[in-house]
């Protein structure tokens, strides 16, 4: 894979909280044309798979999306499984997964539009939200990426997807990888760690305490396989396991509790 200087990258997401509950939004995308953000846990659960009552999700999300001045009923949710299906969707999939797990799209981990008003929505808790918007087009998208999806390269292949369907220049492209598990707190197995090498060898550390993945780095340089420029790529430098602002899956030993992010064209 191609060479990659993260450490300018680091830094472009900026907290939003004008009065109330925080937000994480992307400065790549500060522009009039799309609108895109993750909640933080101040929003509370946003799934609706986890046991809570549907209607205080249901809420939840309604606060969280009111204040980016977007609606329930426009929601793209799916049934994010760990794999590599990616799905365009436009104007008849709006509310899909907005209300009901049983509405969300089936087997789906990636979500591609053109459509202006369809929101795009995705649940996280230490997996990479990874929203993608081609400039050109315009078209966007929206990426699960925990380590099978990453390994499995599905953040590259949603772009490839963009390229078939809509003749997408990866060069126009502006990424935003959102909070997920840094490096130093995604310990894996040696055989996971092999895998990760056998593809790209600089994510992975070692150390007297294991082996160590870097998720985002992984998904940064697959993409600037495909043409993405690495100073389009915005990483995040906000680790959900430790900071105490985000859901975290493995910080929180199992917990079952999201965040969403979103990506919509105005």
């Amino acid at each position: 894979m191609a060479t990659d200087s993260r450490h300018h990258q680091l830094m472009n997401w900026f907290c939003e909280a004008a009065a109330g509950p925080k937000k994480y939004r992307a400065a790549v995308f500060n522009e009039p044309q799309v609108i895109q953000a993750v909640s933080s846990r101040d929003y509370g659960n946003m799934a609706l798979h986890t046991g809570d009552l549907p209607e205080k999700v249901i809420e939840n999300r309604r606060l969280f999306l009111s204040s980016l001045s977007l609606n329930l009923t426009d929601i793209v949710a799916a049934e994010q499984i760990h794999g590599t299906a990616i799905q365009v969707v436009g104007q008849k999939q709006r509310g899909a997964g907005a209300y009901s797990m049983e509405t969300a799209l089936p087997g789906t981990d990636a979500l591609i539009t053109r459509e202006p008003g369809v929101v795009l929505s995705i649940f996280t808790a230490d997996c990479l939200p990874i929203f993608i918007y081609d400039r050109k087009t315009p078209a966007i998208a929206i990426v699960h990426a925990g380590w099978r999806g990453t390994i499995a390269q599905i953040a590259s292949q949603t772009i490839v997807k963009m390229v078939n369907e809509f003749k997408t220049d990866p060069a126009l492209c502006r990424v935003a990888i959102g909070p997920a598990i840094c490096n130093a707190c995604f310990g894996v197995s040696a055989d996971v760690a092999e895998r990760f090498r056998g593809i790209s060898p600089q994510v992975v550390m070692e150390s007297e305490t294991g082996y160590h993945v870097d998720l985002a780095l992984f998904n940064s340089l697959a993409l600037q396989t495909t043409g993405v420029r690495s100073d389009q790529i915005a990483i995040a430098d906000l680790c959900t396991c430790h900071t105490g602002k985000f859901f975290s899956y493995r910080g929180e030993h199992g917990t079952r509790e999201r965040l969403m992010g979103i990506i919509a064209l105005q």
